[in-house]
């Protein structure tokens, strides 16, 4: 698929970011599998301008593979996304028909990772994604790697 750039790149436009290993549901077997073989993945919930150009910000699950930088997971946060706290360290969300979750590195990457989600959310139901407040958590290194994204309105997984 191709890649383009997004805001995501820049470290100060997320709103959070932790390591989790990116999953997704099988409904046929009824199991959650590693997205792409697994590997810790840097997440984050990231504010980012809408693709079709009308001027309009929203928030962006971004999730990118440590080990090669592969992009496992491009998820837009809308108003009626499900967010599941199914235990202390592995939550899931359904946008339309697709199921993604995350298993953290450890219960604060969760709830910090909950708080970004919930956030964006709020903002998005308010109307105001101009808040410039950053949800941190206890593990965050504040790196600045760069990233890339598909600009699709819908959750996807390479």
């Amino acid at each position: 698929m191709p890649h383009s750039s997004c805001c995501c790149r820049f470290s100060d436009s997320y709103i959070v970011r932790v390591k989790a290993v990116v999953m997704t549901r099988d409904d046929s077997s009824g199991g959650w599998f590693p997205q792409e073989g697994g590997g810790i993945s840097r997440v984050g919930v990231c504010k980012v301008m809408h693709p079709e150009g009308n001027g309009r910000s929203g928030f962006l699950i971004h999730g990118e593979r440590q080990k090669d930088k592969l992009v496992v997971l491009e998820c837009y946060v809308r108003k009626d996304l499900v967010y599941t706290k199914a235990n202390p360290t592995f939550h899931h969300w359904k946008v339309d028909n697709r199921k993604f979750g995350l298993t953290f590195q450890s219960p604060a990457d969760a709830r910090a990772f909950d708080r970004g989600v919930r956030k964006a959310i709020e903002d998005l139901i308010e109307g105001s994604t101009t808040s410039s407040s950053t949800i941190h958590n206890e593990a965050e290194l504040g790196d600045d790697d760069v990233f890339t994204s598909w600009e699709t309105p819908q959750c996807q997984v390479n």
